[in-house]
């Protein structure tokens, strides 16, 4: 039993490990402006959570069968070294959640501002693209002269 859990937190803490490595890489390529490796190293983030929710549901599930309601009362038994070890693993896996929890909200802040920024520049290229003169040809290829002021009637009076 102990090693099954120790295996465990040791799997939780070298996953945590890896998110906070793949969140920095992201922020690389976002800062790199490099949107389908974006895209790519997104998707193997998402599994690698969806995993690391997987194997912490298995932990609870085992840590319950057995008739424990979290950690903590599994390791009141355990004689000091090995409560050492298992509380050294438990650490590092709060200190990567913190971590990757931190980079993750850079990494949002930093896509949020580069879309934002993309579309001031879309925006921008619109108004270059639009004729400043409201008199244009229309649709039908034909001159039209359009007023600056709104006008019910147009004509000679």
């Amino acid at each position: 039993m102990q090693q099954i859990i120790l295996g465990s937190l040791i799997r939780q803490a070298k996953g945590t490990e890896l998110l906070c490595q793949l969140l920095r890489e992201e922020y690389s390529l976002l800062r790199a402006g490099a949107p389908d490796q974006v895209t790519g190293l997104e998707m193997c983030i998402q599994d690698l959570i969806r995993q690391l929710v997987r194997e912490r549901e298995a932990l609870v599930h085992r840590l319950q069968s057995a008739g424990m309601t979290n950690l903590a009362v599994f390791l009141e038994p355990l004689s000091a070294a090995d409560r050492r070890i298992f509380e050294t693993w438990r650490a590092k896996i709060i200190t990567h959640e913190q971590d990757s929890g931190q980079l993750a909200s850079i990494n949002a802040d930093l896509a949020m501002a580069l879309w934002k920024q993309s579309g001031v520049l879309l925006s921008h290229f619109q108004n270059q693209v639009a004729p400043r003169e409201r008199n244009t040809y229309s649709a039908k290829g034909t001159w039209q002269d359009r007023t600056a002021t709104a006008t019910l009637v147009r004509g000679r009076l």
